[in-house]
């Protein structure tokens, strides 16, 4: 989908305010889905395949490291997945507009996610307990990492698709809009490099 979706050619101009909110919700939903939901559950996998003092312990969540189950994965999904997704399509809504390019955009919107969220909310918090039973820390962090920027890159090529417009701003509102976005970043980046600093 990042693939095939990102360069799509879409004519140029703001696709009205309901069919924008409706793509970045649908593609936060279907990327929560995929990435943050399949796709987490793929790295916790990962993890406790590489951590085997840690089998039949409880996670933060109290979930057993090494048991995979089907309603402990549609559990992940409709709890964990979803509600990222949709939180990660209402952020697209806000600031997608001022990022800048096809493929650019993409990453940026992972990076913002990344610096912004992930260390604040979830995974990459430095006092989750999962840590200290999952490893190595390279792994877990780098496998986080991947995955998040993943999630931001899907979120703008599924917005791209199913918005079919391409409505950057222009003039004062992109220049406002950027700085907004930079200071912010720029803010949450010494707790991002803290926080993952401590897990590692």
């Amino acid at each position: 989908m990042v693939v095939r979706w990102t360069p799509l050619t879409v004519p140029a101009g703001a696709a009205p305010l309901p069919r924008q909110v409706a793509a970045a919700l649908g593609a936060g939903f279907v990327a929560g889905v995929l990435a943050a939901g399949a796709g987490g559950r793929l790295v916790m996998r990962l993890l406790a395949a590489t951590s085997d003092n840690s089998f039949g312990q409880l996670t933060e969540a109290e979930a057993t490291v090494g048991r995979i189950t089907v309603e402990g994965t549609i559990g992940f999904i409709l709890f964990a997945g979803i509600p990222f997704g949709v939180l990660s399509g209402l952020l697209y809504l806000a600031v997608g507009r001022v990022l800048p390019g096809r493929w650019a955009r993409g990453a940026l919107f992972g990076l913002l996610l990344l610096v912004l969220g992930a260390t604040r909310l979830d995974p990459l918090r430095s006092d989750n307990f999962d840590f200290n039973l999952l490893g190595p820390p390279w792994l877990a962090v780098g496998a986080f990492v991947v995955l998040i920027l993943f999630h931001g890159m899907l979120v703008a090529a599924l917005d791209r698709r199913f918005a079919r417009a391409d409505s950057p701003a222009s003039g004062r509102m992109l220049t406002a809009g950027r700085v907004v976005v930079a200071v912010a970043a720029l803010l949450a980046l010494p707790g991002f490099v803290t926080a993952v600093a401590d897990l590692l």
